[in-house]
């Protein structure tokens, strides 16, 4: 019997049937047992037809919690301060009528740059910005990242009122938290909750963020919305919820501070820089789906191959199995992650490569390439 790794949390959930689902079309997450049809991890450049993003990314500051030692502000007065940077989104796909997801979003800046889930924009050619006081724009995709579900839109306006961030890295699980959005299609919805967990590895997307559990209630249309702490300090981006039957207040937003770096990267490159992949689409193979179709009980099976990719080169094709990356045996996407997370582009990573047809296994040196 093979040594199993300990699985993260959203494994251990859909064994107990409940859903993980993202917060704008309500997007199911998780992982599937169908091999070769389904293709649930992507560890390849993602949206290269995304804008290529509007150049200098203004500066923003994470402010500190004030230094007194109070309560903070009335949830009245939270609401009052940040609503009116909070906006509704609604995204088009060429030339329907109807929008084809909604979601949430935080005015960043005065001259138009707003944040929200990528999972949001996803699919869509136009979207369309609702203020607090009814005013409606056009706004532009500037660059979206999958792998964090963060993206960024911009509107040609001045004068807009920001909201302020504060440092999500000094948040203590108890705190105070109020969520705003667009939940269910009803604009200014606010729900109070505490910080419920830290560190929450969800494994939402390929690449896996230390989320923030909060206990305000969070529902479908709030993606891309503030969690704000008892100061009005925006200190995450509402994303995702556990939705079941036996599951209440478990919902989830993606630290700011994370989030920042990788919101101007996106503002002035349309993409994030400097993350390196190997041009694949893979899934993660198991006890179940691997022998009963006749491969491997662990490791990553691969679905398609980039034209660019250097595994192309190496001789590697469709149907082999990555088991090893730099020695270190293959359980989960996560494995792997891990392993790319140490490289940057242009980097050569070993390969453990096994062939159904063959049932050898053999290795390659392959050539990273950066994410787009």
């Amino acid at each position: 019997m093979e040594k199993r790794k300990r699985r993260k949390a959203p494994l251990i959930i859909l064994m107990v049937l409940a859903v993980f689902i993202s917060l704008g079309a309500g997007m199911a997450i998780g992982r599937s047992g169908m091999v070769p049809d389904s293709v649930t991890e992507i560890l390849t450049p993602d949206q290269p037809d995304m804008p290529s993003g509007n150049g200098q990314a203004p500066e923003v500051n994470l402010n500190p919690v004030p230094e007194y030692t109070d309560g903070g502000y009335e949830t009245t007065e939270i609401f009052e301060k940040v609503n009116p940077s909070v906006v509704s989104i609604n995204v088009y796909a060429g030339k329907s009528v109807s929008p084809i997801s909604s979601g949430t979003g935080i005015v960043m800046t005065e001259d138009g740059y707003i944040i929200t889930n990528a999972h949001v924009v996803d699919g869509g050619s136009s979207v369309n910005i609702v203020f607090e006081d009814d005013t409606q724009m056009r706004g532009t995709i500037v660059g979206a990242d999958a792998d964090t579900d963060i993206a960024v839109i911009k509107v040609t306006a001045t004068g807009l009122t920001a909201a302020e961030f504060g440092d999500s890295s000094t948040l203590k699980i108890g705190e105070r938290v109020v969520a705003i959005g667009n939940a269910g299609g009803l604009s200014g919805t606010c729900t109070q909750g505490i910080i419920s967990g830290l560190n929450r590895d969800m494994d939402a997307g390929s690449r896996s963020l230390a989320l923030i559990q909060t206990s305000a209630a969070i529902n479908p249309g709030n993606s891309g919305g503030p969690l704000v702490n008892r100061y009005g300090q925006v200190i995450g981006i509402t994303s995702s919820k556990i939705a079941a039957t036996d599951y209440e207040g478990i919902g989830f937003a993606i630290p700011i501070t994370e989030a920042m770096p990788i919101i101007q990267s996106l503002i002035e490159n349309g993409y994030v820089t400097g993350r390196a992949v190997l041009g694949v689409q893979v899934i993660e193979l198991n006890e179940s789906n691997g022998p009963m179709n006749g491969l491997p009980r662990r490791g990553m099976y691969i679905a398609s191959i980039e034209s660019y990719s250097d595994l192309r080169m190496k001789g590697v094709r469709e149907r082999d199995v990555i088991v090893e990356a730099n020695g270190v045996e293959l359980y989960s996407t996560d494995d792997l992650m891990e392993q790319l997370l140490k490289f940057s582009p242009g980097d050569t990573m070993n390969l453990g490569i096994y062939r159904p047809e063959t049932g050898e296994t053999f290795h390659v040196d392959v050539k990273l390439v950066e994410s787009r």
